[in-house]
């Protein structure tokens, strides 16, 4: 760590926390824009409530997932 902090001119901490903010940051987007795409879908008539469940769901899963990984 130290070759890094001389070589970059900063610790490697903070290069962790935007990693950590910018993945949870994209993946926050997503679910947003699944959880839009679907909820037209379904006010269309042109998803059903079970797919649109099981995108909310597979949404949620994700977001649990990635914050544990990314946090």
């Amino acid at each position: 760590m130290e070759a890094f902090a001389a070589g970059a001119g900063f610790e490697a901490s903070p290069l962790g926390v935007l990693i950590a903010g910018v993945g949870c940051t994209v993946v926050l987007l997503w679910a947003c824009w699944s959880a839009i795409s679907s909820y037209r879908g379904y006010a269309k008539r042109r998803v059903s409530g079970d797919d649109f469940g099981f995108a909310a769901l597979r949404a949620v899963f994700l977001i649990v997932v990635m914050f544990w990984i990314f946090l």
